[in-house]
């Protein structure tokens, strides 16, 4: 009888070892399906360019209408005010007069319609949290120093 107590005790701590310490085996090939699945879902990912075409494609096309006919009428400024865009709101700097005057041509709604949108990209979704705030306070600053200027109604 003692024999089957110790067999039995024996045997029941080699079970509740076994059931709190798996194997290497198994933990090896845990680790390997880990990093499989990991890479499958890499794989889809969406990179930044990947992302940022589907927040354009997922704009309602009389949108997208509207923003294209506010950058035709905010016309020069192109890739210079892109980047003090950017900068405006990455790096706290604040707009040439020259960009002032095309934010200004478009109108408030253009620009902030604009600023929304860009907002959605992945480069700038990071500052999205404070975006209207500074759009305003960007508009402000550039309607205020460019009153000469009458922006094309909206």
């Amino acid at each position: 009888m003692e024999n089957k107590t110790i067999f039995l005790a024996l045997f029941s701590i080699m079970v509740l070892l076994s059931y709190f310490n798996p194997s290497l085996a198994i933990a090896a090939d845990l680790e390997e399906m880990l990093i499989n699945e990991f890479d499958v879902v890499l794989k889809h990912w969406p990179s930044p360019g990947d992302y940022n075409f589907n927040v354009i494609r997922g704009q309602p096309r009389k949108h997208l209408k509207y923003l294209l006919d506010c950058a035709v009428k905010m016309g020069a400024g192109g890739n210079e005010c892109n980047i003090e865009i950017r900068d405006v709101f990455s790096r706290n700097k604040s707009f040439s007069k020259d960009c002032c005057r095309v934010l200004v041509k478009g109108g408030r709604k253009c620009y902030t319609e604009w600023m929304k949108l860009f907002f959605q990209f992945y480069q700038l979704n990071r500052f999205s949290s404070n975006a209207m705030i500074k759009t305003n306070e960007t508009w402000n600053k550039c309607s205020n120093g460019t009153e000469s200027i009458s922006p094309f109604s909206g």
